[in-house]
């Protein structure tokens, strides 16, 4: 992604401007992208039958530091929810360094690079941090940019939503 194109990015999401990506009710896009911790890939399919939280995130993005331990404390300990988390870093080693530095290397995280931000344009974010909730079938139920502790409750309210309460 392009200076430009960063640019362009933070200022439609501080604009308020509606991101064009998966809305709720539409199946989400299919990927497979690199695990950044070990070896091997992961992608949406892997996941089927579960409650899927994507989270995009980046090194340069300082509400990500927050965003990602409260990810891990949900996804810890809950039968049929994946958290993946996916970095927007070109550079893998900033991407590592902000996971070591922030200590945010959780099992309950599957941590993922989308290098190319393929998988990020394809859902077509609208600010950093972004998540997406992905029912069992497979579907949009949930989306959201940026970050504020209510933020996190109220997602925290939507996970269990789709969940079924659990």
């Amino acid at each position: 992604m392009s200076v430009f194109r960063v640019s362009v990015f933070h200022c439609l999401f501080f604009l308020g401007v509606a991101c064009a990506g998966p809305k709720p009710g539409a199946p989400a896009p299919e990927f497979k992208l690199p695990r950044l911790l070990d070896h091997g890939e992961a992608g949406l399919k892997d996941y089927s039958g579960s409650v899927v939280v994507l989270d995009f995130w980046a090194s340069w993005c300082a509400p990500c530091a927050k965003t990602l331990p409260r990810l891990s404390r949900v996804g810890a300990g809950r039968p049929g929810l994946a958290v993946l988390a996916l970095s927007i870093d070109e550079d893998k080693d900033k991407a590592l360094d902000f996971l070591g530095r922030k200590e945010k290397t959780n099992p309950s995280l599957t941590n993922l690079h989308d290098r190319k931000r393929a998988v990020a344009e394809a859902y077509d974010l609208g600010g950093m941090p972004s998540l997406v909730i992905v029912d069992r079938k497979g579907v949009v139920r949930y989306r959201h940019d940026g970050y504020t502790e209510a933020d996190m409750k109220s997602i925290e309210a939507e996970i269990a939503a789709v969940m079924g309460g659990t």
